[in-house]
């Protein structure tokens, strides 16, 4: 059996199958094309061979002996242990001989198919990234802090009556493209809170400053991806009249207001900034290491030579669609108005799902190519540890966690293991990081994850898929750059 490689990490076989084997296939296709029909005079599926070629011609048998052939011949691919393993991805069968297929005569066919790629991974040791920022300044707990006092705050009208960042206004507002008023841009006695961004960008950013009384024209630009398609992308123009400015009237920050809050173990303005102030900062420290995380493979994933076989960008895209998808049967509404609730097009959802699965699937297979040459894989001792860990906290027994969760421990182990490799060796703004850092999942990894199994043979056929694993892939999302 000779394999002939194609571009993309796609194989090629082809056969040659004898008049002997496809006569061996008819008599298969006969018995279960006969069992199909009813020939007056005999019961169903006992018509006999020249009965049954005398009513339907032979030719009838042809489509389903060539698939009685092409399943044997995936099965000789499949017999190549080491080949089969590659296979991802469905069989792709072809009728390869010039002439019309003909009972008596030998033909030719083919079975092509995806096979895992080989990755040539760059250098993801010592790559350059970004600092942490963990400061959390005094004004940080203010704000925040400030923010959850809003629900006892009152609206006022404010004295001077100028906007602000943060204020209310009141007011009226006509839109119209190339001069002419399109439908729902008009509105009076509208209220919104400025900065809260629910306008148009740029929209309320140039209401700051107006004043009571005060009518101006704002020019902004619809954004492409502006649900109605007609106003997406086009520049616009918005006469403003601002009728009323309002602002927040908070009440005084004291001992007492924080013990009407009933907050546990916290009765003092010093303590609640106290434990303000840790959890922001524990909050930066993820989020800055989910930032770096991102950063550094990204710039991996921008240099890793990988031919990726359209399957399993495909399987990505699939599954990615396929949660949307979801969503909206969740909600019994039609998917392009779920799009549409989203402020998307469906062809920018497509072009946006392609993108981001195909940079997923190549995550996939450098992360899994990392953990290969790094020898990164979880053993047996370490999945029972997270098992009985977590058979601990949910009152059940480590045999069943591990029966019901080991594809997942063997991903996060793995995958953590990458990402304290990725982070303990990165050059920090030209400095080396520390030698020990402790892995938590970045936002690289916020959507689906599950790892992929070492693959297992199952019957060939030439409509089924193959596993589209490969032993140590480990499938979870990365936040790529635009």
């Amino acid at each position: 059996m000779k394999v002939e490689k194609l571009e993309h990490s796609r194989c090629k076989v082809v056969f040659e199958v004898t008049p002997e084997e496809f006569e061996a296939a008819l008599d298969k296709a006969f018995e279960k094309c006969n069992a199909k029909v009813t020939i007056k005079g005999f019961r169903a599926g006992k018509a006999p061979r020249s009965v049954y070629e005398k009513n339907y011609g032979v030719e009838s048998l042809y489509d389903e002996a060539l698939n009685v052939v092409l399943n044997a011949k995936a099965q000789e691919i499949y017999a190549d242990q080491d080949l089969a393993k590659e296979i991802v991805g469905p069989f792709e069968p072809d009728f390869e001989s010039d002439e019309k297929l003909e009972r008596g005569k030998a033909f030719k066919v083919s079975l092509s198919f995806d096979v895992y790629p080989e990755v040539n991974l760059p250098q993801y040791k010592g790559v350059e990234c970004k600092a942490a920022n963990l400061v959390v300044t005094d004004a940080d707990v203010d704000q925040t802090i400030k923010q959850m006092m809003a629900k006892d705050a009152s609206m006022q009208v404010k004295e001077n009556q100028v906007i602000e960042a943060g204020d209310t206004a009141n007011f009226d507002f006509v839109g119209s493209v190339d001069g002419v008023e399109f439908p729902g841009g008009k509105a009076e006695n509208y209220e919104l809170e400025i900065g809260s961004g629910q306008f148009i960008p740029g929209f309320e950013d140039q209401m700051i400053g107006m004043k009571a009384e005060e009518v101006k024209d704002i020019h902004v630009t619809f954004p492409e991806n502006y649900g109605e398609k007609s106003l997406a992308g086009k520049p616009a123009v918005f006469k403003v009249t601002i009728h009323e400015v309002k602002h927040k009237i908070y009440p005084d920050l004291t001992d007492e207001y924080v013990k009407e809050q009933k907050l546990t173990d916290i009765e003092t303005v010093e303590a609640w900034r106290a434990s303000k102030k840790a959890e922001l900062e524990a909050s930066r420290a993820k989020s800055e290491k989910d930032r770096q995380v991102d950063e550094i493979i990204n710039k991996i994933l921008d240099n890793a030579v990988v031919d990726m076989p359209k399957a399993l960008e495909e399987e990505r895209i699939n599954q990615i669609r396929g949660q949307y998808e979801q969503q909206a049967k969740m909600y019994n509404i039609p998917f392009e108005t779920f799009l549409g609730l989203m402020n998307i097009t469906k062809e920018k959802f497509d072009e946006d799902t392609e993108k981001q699965g195909k940079r997923q699937a190549l995550f996939n297979v450098v992360v899994s190519k990392i953990i290969e040459v790094e020898n990164l894989t979880p053993s047996k001792e370490d999945l029972e540890a997270k098992a009985e860990e977590d058979a601990k906290a949910h009152n059940s027994t480590k045999e069943a966690m591990l029966r019901n969760n080991a594809q997942r421990y063997y991903s996060d182990i793995a995958y953590e293991r990458v990402i304290d490799l990725l982070l303990s060796t990165a050059v920090m703004d030209g400095k080396e990081a520390p030698k020990k850092t402790t892995a938590t999942k970045s936002s690289a990894a916020k959507t689906t994850k599950s790892t992929t199994e070492k693959k297992t043979t199952s019957k060939a056929t030439t409509t089924a898929k193959a596993s589209t694993a490969k032993k140590t892939t480990t499938k979870k999302s990365v936040k790529t750059e635009e």
